[in-house]
């Protein structure tokens, strides 16, 4: 039997209902569990599971102790104080057992909690001590529990210290973020480590702490090392419970209610993992077995379903994994995405899921790019999940490729530079994949003013295969060479493969053809290869250029007039790619 303790120095911070989720949680895989109702000032633990139609006790905790305080006598069977809760798991009924404080809404509860003399109890007459490792063995013979839950009383007071150090094996300790709750958290975390009680018993209670009701960062890395800080402990015994808008109107047991917020399940299946349940793990690992048997002889049909009632009741990194596996397998995609994202947010460095959910993403690029600008935040787990791969060098060159144009697309041109520019050469990916790798390498690099490396494309690039910006980067490099006929013979290629003109690169083929008196070439070029439209409102800058005849045109032409877009618009940039497979 294990008794893990769940104690807060303040109220308001959903101690009780995280140790009634636990409850619950532990029971759906199976572990007997009994929750003690240890806040005899303020009771309630009942309330949290009103669902289940509860009956108001007449009895609880603190008759059983007053008895003993006034007889010193054996107050008897605890079994006459605890009451049944039903929870279901698979369609079955699973074991959870309440020890209410008592009939805390009956007038007799106030005049019974001030006759409770601590002092009494704890006395030589009465030997407090004792008395309350007796009622802990008689939970483990009678009621014959894998875990005893307490919810202890908040503040510092004798109860407190009974419930963290004497009868704990595990405290887990939730706190907001006040200087007053962080200081006195921190304070008792320390003394329960310390406890003289504790070491008379011959055990070391170890402490979590539990940041409770914050708002979820952005950075949450950031956070966690402030307060491991704040509260001088490790980042493996630090969770978080943040702000849940749903439960400030109506609280709810979250764990038996697995789709009304899916982030609070997230953040107390990732706090109870955190808890080292080994006897819930070989629960687990059994019915991953069983569930997979079944699999074997049931329909497709049949299958999915069990799949997805096993995931929904067992919230587990393991149960996440059989899904998604499963999922997998059957090409089922969106639902193989979906539980490898809640194996994530449970293990963040859990590498099976990284592989999975990148490279179904990176055989699937069109779903990425279909992506509003309103999935943002969607797009930018996706790439960390790919560049946890790239980093750990585990992308082919055609996985890279596309990661890099990926990266392009959602504007992180240094990176996919760093990406794409290797791969111009890799003789792994064939001409069309390496003529896309160029394209990408050129257009970030353009992106970020790389001149260095426009020009290196320029000098070990064969010239059919120059995309528009290293044809553009060509021109200039001809025009310092003085070898004008050539720099205009590349500025015709880029005005005929780029199709949008810039006023820079319009400017400098005009330089070059009145140069060599070759304007009406010129305007050739431009009358076949431009659209007029990207043109209108030119005119006048088309004849300073010395290009009057195709400025006529443009003057003349019918349609919508669309404004000139300048060098620095985005929409410039060519869209069309190619990507192997």
């Amino acid at each position: 039997m294990r008794t893990i303790t769940f104690y807060s120095y303040k109220g308001g911070v959903g101690r009780t209902l995280a140790a009634a989720n636990f409850a619950v949680y532990l029971a759906k895989l199976g572990q007997r569990t009994v929750v003690v109702d240890f806040d005899l000032e303020a009771p309630g633990m009942d309330s949290k599971f009103h669902a289940a139609g509860l009956p108001q006790p007449k009895r609880g905790l603190l008759d059983y102790i007053l008895e003993y305080q006034d007889t010193g006598a054996d107050p008897g069977s605890v079994q006459e104080i605890s009451v049944e809760i039903t929870v279901e798991s698979s369609g079955k009924v699973v074991p959870l057992l309440l020890i209410p404080a008592g009939d805390y809404l009956s007038g007799d509860y106030s005049r019974k909690l001030d006759r409770l003399d601590w002092r009494r109890i704890f006395s030589e007459e009465r030997e407090g001590v004792a008395f309350f490792q007796q009622f802990l063995s008689r939970i483990e013979q009678e009621l014959q529990p894998d875990f005893v839950i307490i919810d202890s009383r908040t503040g510092i007071s004798e109860i407190g210290g009974l419930c963290t150090q004497q009868l704990a094996d595990e405290v887990v300790m939730l706190s907001s973020l006040s200087s007053e709750s962080t200081k006195v958290t921190r304070h008792i975390k320390q003394h329960i480590q310390q406890s003289d009680v504790a070491k008379a018993l011959g055990k070391s209670v170890d402490v979590k702490v539990v940041v409770s009701r914050v708002p979820k960062p952005k950075d949450l890395l950031i956070l966690q090392e402030r307060c491991t800080e704040l509260f001088k402990i490790e980042a493996t015994r630090l969770f978080f419970l943040f702000s849940c808008p749903v439960l400030e109107l109506d609280e709810f047991i979250a764990i038996d209610d697995l789709e009304k917020d899916e982030g609070l399940v997230t953040d107390y299946v990732r706090l109870f993992h955190g808890l080292d349940i080994e006897l819930a793990s070989v629960v687990i690992q059994s019915t991953i077995k069983e569930t997979i048997a079944r699999l074997l002889v049931d329909p497709e049909e049949e299958s999915r379903d069990r799949i997805l009632e096993f995931a929904t009741l067992y919230p587990h990194p393991d149960a996440y994994r059989t899904a998604m596996r499963f999922f997998g397998l059957v090409k089922q995609k969106e639902q193989m995405r979906k539980y490898g994202w809640k194996l994530l947010n449970l293990v963040p460095d859990d590498i099976e899921s990284q592989r999975l959910i990148a490279r179904s993403y990176l055989s699937e690029y069109g779903y990425f790019r279909q992506r509003s600008s309103r999935d943002q935040t969607d797009k930018d787990r996706i790439l960390s999940v790919i560049g946890s791969l790239w980093e750990r060098e585990e992308l082919d060159p055609g996985e890279q490729l596309r990661f890099a144009d990926m990266l392009e697309d959602a504007g992180d041109s240094l990176k996919s530079l760093e990406i794409a520019l290797p791969l111009v050469a890799d003789e792994d990916l064939d001409n069309n994949a390496r003529e896309e790798a160029l394209g990408i390498s050129a257009r970030t690099a353009q992106e970020l003013g790389r001149t260095d490396v426009l020009r290196k494309l320029v000098n070990s690039i064969p010239t059919e295969d120059w995309p528009p910006p290293v044809l553009a980067t060509a021109v200039e490099l001809q025009e310092e060479a003085g070898d004008s006929a050539a720099a205009f013979e590349l500025a015709k290629r880029y005005l005929e493969q780029e199709r949008v003109v810039t006023v820079e690169a319009l400017e400098r083929a005009a330089h070059l053809a009145h140069q060599l008196d070759r304007v009406e070439e010129l305007e050739g070029v431009l009358r076949s290869s431009v659209d007029y439209h990207l043109l209108w409102g030119m005119g006048r800058r088309l004849r300073e250029l010395g290009l009057p005849n195709i400025a006529s045109e443009v003057e003349s032409s019918e349609g919508e007039p669309r404004s000139f877009r300048s060098r620095t618009d985005p929409r410039l940039r060519t869209t069309t790619r190619r990507l192997p497979g």
